[in-house]
């Protein structure tokens, strides 16, 4: 065996600056987050934020298993490598913690490793963790006299580009052909998703959702109505420290945590774009002067507009600070704390 071969999923990883914790650190970190994800309030657009905050929580209970956890200094938030072993952790529990059982029965006395990891299994063990990817589709009507079908798709996955979790939603008709050559295949009141569709998920949901759509748009006997990302992250802390001006320097900041919960919306239902995102600007906005009227072109043609929100969760000692400068920015954003 080459010992310098990567595995698939490390092959696919981007090259980003990561930092390891381990020890108090890991776990004031991990619990922290945890704890603000559920403070943030989310709803459906959101990724689960149930299992989210496990999948964190789930990183502090590994001592004497795993040598601590990384973290990518760039969203403040874990890699996808620990995400999907945390996942595979707890795919494999059950047939562990059974097997473990049947050795101390026999009694087999544990290493302090097995030990720890039978703690920790029977720890994760009882959680639900979503798939680190998935796909959902649900049909939601059918124009028969227009032989159109329409659906909602729901698209998760843990951004490898950003290392957050994210949650596609989409809107959207087209021709209806029950089992025949469509990107969703319908029959009566079910609906299959094909590989094509699968693959234009993977391939178009890496980005915002102005660009998904332009992107969707394109696609013969497609009408894209609405698509709306939403994320957890990035993550500003010890572990990740924000810009300069948003978290106390020194000792005092070193307590301190700020979650982003951006989302981001681009529909045909809108009548006007808006963005109340004081870290984003609406793609179009941001092109050059000869790019946007092409782009604004295609936008009138697919008849959407756009509107971008952030609210945050934090801890307490941070929350006037950040209140203050998000109140500089002119916007309104809300802003949880624990």
């Amino acid at each position: 065996m080459n010992p310098h071969a990567t595995t698939p999923i490390e092959a696919k990883l981007p090259h980003r600056p990561r930092r390891r914790l381990a020890g108090p650190d890991l776990d004031r970190y991990a619990e922290t987050a945890a704890r603000l994800i559920l403070a943030g309030r989310l709803n459906k657009w959101y990724p689960d934020p149930f299992s989210c905050a496990n999948f964190f929580r789930a990183l502090a209970w590994r001592e004497g298993v795993y040598d601590g956890a990384w973290i990518d200094l760039g969203s403040g938030t874990p890699t996808l490598q620990e995400i999907v072993t945390v996942k595979a952790d707890r795919d494999v529990a059950e047939e562990f913690l059974h097997g473990q059982a049947a050795r101390l029965a026999a009694g087999r006395t544990p290493t302090a490793r097995v030990a720890a990891k039978t703690e920790y299994y029977k720890r994760i063990f009882p959680l639900e963790f979503s798939p680190v990817t998935s796909l959902e589709v649900r049909l939601r009507r059918v124009e028969a006299e227009k032989k159109i079908a329409s659906f909602e798709a729901v698209f998760d996955r843990y951004d490898a580009a950003e290392n957050v979790f994210t949650r596609y939603t989409l809107l959207l008709q087209q021709k209806d052909q029950a089992l025949g050559n469509a990107l969703i295949e319908r029959s009566g009141d079910y609906s299959r998703q094909t590989e094509a569709f699968r693959h234009a998920m993977e391939r178009y949901m890496s980005d915002e959702s102005e660009i998904a759509f332009l992107l969707l748009g394109r696609m013969e006997g497609v009408r894209v109505e609405e698509v709306t990302r939403a994320r957890i992250g990035p993550l500003w802390s010890f572990a990740a420290p924000a810009p300069p001006g948003w978290l106390p320097e020194g000792p005092e900041g070193a307590g301190e945590f700020i979650l982003h919960l951006p989302i981001d919306k681009a529909s045909v239902d809108l009548d006007e774009d808006r963005d109340n995102d004081p870290f984003a600007t609406i793609y179009r906005h941001f092109l050059s002067e000869s790019s946007r009227p092409l782009i604004e072109d295609e936008a009138r043609r697919l008849g959407y507009r756009v509107h971008k929100e952030r609210k945050f969760a934090c801890t307490p000692g941070v929350a006037p600070r950040l209140k203050e400068r998000l109140r500089q920015t002119g916007m309104a954003n809300l802003v949880y704390t624990l």
